[in-house]
């Protein structure tokens, strides 16, 4: 059976679609920054925290803290994220498999992100990182095979 249409079909809707992937990882961490500010501001209106306490980020409250963390995830394996897909694309072996686990990931890092900043259920978000490594995992997996199988020098 031949799977090479896997890479080959509707390439320019491949690169089209993981750039969007990537567009909405960066979404993402545009809105918790957004999210963090919002936080800020309402925790020194309501006396929590003042406006010093966010300029070395050991004095922010709980309340706020939480969205910083969010935050801060976005730039760990996001990156990784990141690399992967512009490898991909770079050498020419991206493909609808990887257009699928970026789709993936970057839900999963939405719902993540969601749970964090909501009840923040600790064993919850566990869980949910856990799928998005496994995620991330098949995504470098599959880099490497289509490297491996599919990259025409």
């Amino acid at each position: 059976m031949e799977i090479d249409f896997l890479w080959t079909f509707e390439k320019t809707w491949q690169l089209k679609l993981l750039v969007m992937m990537m567009i909405g990882q960066m979404l993402l961490t545009i809105w918790l920054y957004i999210q963090m500010a919002k936080a800020r501001i309402k925790s020194v209106k309501e006396g929590l925290a003042t406006r010093e306490d966010f300029s070395v980020v050991t004095n922010e409250p709980a309340a706020t803290a939480i969205y910083s963390r969010a935050l801060s995830n976005q730039f760990e394996l996001p990156v990784l994220f990141f690399v992967i897909i512009l490898s991909g694309i770079a050498v020419g072996v991206s493909s609808w498999i990887t257009v699928a686990l970026a789709f993936l990931f970057v839900i999963s890092r939405v719902v993540h992100a969601r749970e964090m900043i909501g009840e923040n259920r600790v064993m919850k978000r566990r869980g949910m990182f856990i799928n998005t490594m496994r995620v991330f995992m098949l995504l470098l997996l599959e880099l490497f095979i289509s490297t491996i199988f599919f990259l025409e020098v």
